[in-house]
């Protein structure tokens, strides 16, 4: 896109330079000196570069002399020394990148911009916005009027300015400043503001070229849907408080003062919108806004004129079809957040919207902004939020902590956890010990304060707590007493009450152990463990979500032994479950047992391994396996190369 915008002024300038016309002054008075000024979008960055051509004072042809120079510091002041013309007329050009007025940051694409100036009157010669949009013009009004360059240029001048406004005054435009102290100067800056708007700098060049070809045609600004929609952007930047955002970022270059270019923004939108004067005359007349090309975002919309100037009273928002009326979305209602029904009565339904910059903007139902959906929320402002969605696949409830910034809600911690014993709060969440070290994200760590573990990640180069571990103290009920050792019970700890009545509930287990009861992990409740089944195994199959088929379940081997139930390691469970498919009462050395493994019969897949496993003075062990096409005595008399034995 740079490469077409810059082909299009280029491609413009060569033809417009080539032309010529009777004109009826002109002079040919030499100059010899240095040039100097300043190059302003924003200020163009030091290095940009500046080249300046000497022009003939009739037809404005080139005559073929040029000089170099550049900008020699981030304020856009460049300097071309040594300039020796036989005309005083020059077109200057700097090439480059610059500040940016509405983000305070650098740009990151390079722009151009020029301006055609007397030198022998003043050698002292500024290049900005106005000054690109005056040469375009100059040369038509050349052409087709037969005028002088002077004459040319402040017919240009004068209607540029008009464009934007009906009065101003102002100097040439070529001696303006964004930082000058003049009417034309703060002006000049309010246009910059207003036709870069939030584009990037592609946009705005090709922006940029299509009001500069528009005012170059007949001086007037045609593109009414453009001027609305610049428009819209001044009003919402006037009543968010951008403005203010804007003047601090262009402040904090500490280059001057910055002249009140406010009153030139909000002029602009209030003409647009036809709204006309609001002085003391007529404080408290409301207006309303009737835009015909139906494109603003404040068309219908009510204006009160303020002591401040005219100000939205009520925005009318077109949604599906339906005109619904809010409140002005200002610096005031900036991040809050309004619910509307929307539709008719039996099938709409309540929406959630936004006041962002200006705008209601609807939100993302269950969203952030639609789950801390207030109407005065302020910076600070904490917002716990509950996500449930990991429950289904046996993970924990979420509380996550959020804290209202400039930025809107941004999150600062949360909590992990799977019953109402261990939640925390956001409050100790916000306010858990801090770790002073600096951190890259996806780091982690952890803190443990008295009888909490306060666990860390790393987010945006900032230590949040991701989880807090608090002390277990459980007891099933409340009467319930640890009846005998070994003993586990199951509670069902209620977690969440939804809106119609409806319950999510957790298993929790516990273990009686030495007269009390004590939280453990996920297992089904087993008999009690006494001399009468001493050494009886059980297995036992758990999940962690009673009667969700997708929660995942966990299975452990359990034997009995000295009054207590005890889980088997992989190993021991392994020999148990060969013990109690092999063995029996008559066993001997040398006996042979095979058992199949593999595949899963629940889902129709059968068996795909046949073990064999030879009985010794060891007990069972493992001496062959295949297919279960073959047999054990197949395999146990096979070459041994030909067998694979079970590790």
């Amino acid at each position: 896109m740079k490469f077409t915008v810059f082909s299009t002024l280029f491609t413009l300038g060569i033809l417009l330079w080539g032309c010529s016309s009777e004109n009826v002054s002109g002079g040919n008075e030499t100059f010899d000196g240095n040039v100097i000024g300043v190059t302003q979008k924003g200020p163009f960055l030091e290095g940009s570069s500046v080249t300046m051509q000497e022009l003939d004072g009739k037809s404005l042809a080139q005559t073929g002399k040029s000089f170099k120079g550049k900008v020699v510091n981030d304020r856009g002041d460049f300097s071309i020394e040594n300039v020796a013309l036989d005309h005083p007329y020059a077109l200057l050009e700097v090439n480059g990148y610059y500040r940016n007025e509405v983000t305070g940051k650098k740009s990151k694409g390079s722009i151009f911009m020029k301006a055609l100036a007397d030198v022998r009157e003043k050698s002292n010669v500024n290049i900005n916005l106005l000054t690109h949009l005056e040469y375009e013009r100059v040369h038509t009004l050349m052409e087709q009027n037969n005028m002088s360059i002077e004459d040319a240029k402040r017919q240009a001048d004068h209607e540029i300015f008009a464009a934007f406004y009906a009065d101003v005054d102002y100097d040439k435009v070529e001696y303006l400043s964004i930082f000058g102290n003049s009417e034309g100067d703060a002006a000049l800056l309010a246009i910059n503001v207003l036709l870069l708007g939030e584009e990037s700098e592609a946009n705005f060049m090709a922006r940029f070229v299509t009001v500069g070809q528009d005012l170059a045609a007949d001086g007037v600004w045609n593109d009414s849907l453009l001027r609305i929609k610049i428009a819209d952007f001044a009003c919402q930047a006037s009543i968010s408080g951008k403005l203010a955002k804007i003047r601090k970022n262009i402040e904090s270059w500490k280059i001057a003062d910055v002249p009140a270019f406010e009153a030139y923004v909000n002029r602009f939108w209030a003409n647009q919108y036809g709204l006309g004067k609001c002085d003391a005359s007529n404080l408290g007349m409301r207006k309303l806004f009737v835009d015909d090309s139906r494109s603003s975002v404040f068309q219908e919309s009510v204006f009160k004129c303020s002591e401040n100037g005219w100000i939205p009273d009520s925005m009318n928002v077109h949604i599906d079809g339906g005109i619904y009326s809010f409140p002005a979305c200002n610096a005031e209602r900036e991040g809050t957040v309004q619910k509307l029904f929307i539709g008719n009565p039996k099938y709409g339904s309540k929406r959630s919207f936004k006041c962002e910059q200006g705008s209601w903007n609807e939100v993302e139902a269950g969203g952030i902004d639609d789950a801390c959906a207030k109407s005065d929320v302020k910076i600070g402002d904490v917002c716990p939020v509950e996500y449930l969605g990991y429950v289904s696949m046996g993970g924990p409830i979420r509380l996550s902590c959020y804290v209202y910034t400039e930025n809107g809600w941004t999150k600062k911690g949360a909590d992990d956890f799977y019953d109402e014993n261990q939640k925390s709060s956001c409050e100790e969440v916000l306010n858990a010990p801090k770790i002073e070290t600096e951190c890259a994200d996806g780091e982690s760590t952890e803190k443990t304060v008295d009888d909490r573990v306060y666990r860390y990640s790393c987010s945006s180069g900032e230590w949040q707590v991701w989880d807090v571990e608090l002390p277990v103290i459980a007891v099933p009920s409340e009467e319930s007493e640890c009846p005998a050792e070994g003993v586990y019970e199951t509670v069902l700890d209620t977690l969440a009450v939804y809106g119609d009545g409806n319950v999510m509930e957790w298993t929790s287990y516990y273990h009686c152990e030495s007269g009390a009861w004590v939280k453990t992990d996920c297992r089904d409740p087993l008999d009690a463990c006494t001399a009468d089944n001493e050494g009886e195994m059980k297995n036992v199959v758990c999940s962690q979500q009673p009667g969700n088929p997708k929660a995942p379940k966990t299975e452990w081997d359990f034997v009995c032994k000295d009054k207590k139930w005890e889980k088997m390691s992989a190993e021991e469970s392994k020999t148990a479950r060969i013990n109690a498919q092999c063995t029996t009462a008559d066993t001997k050395i040398g006996d042979v047992c095979s058992i199949v493994s593999g595949g899963n019969v629940s889902f129709g897949i059968m068996p795909t391994t046949l073990n064999c496993y030879v009985y010794t003075e060891e007990g069972w062990v493992s001496k062959a396996s295949g297919g279960t096409s073959t047999t054990c005595e197949e395999l146990l008399n096979a070459p041994a190369d030909s067998t694979a034995a079970e590790d």
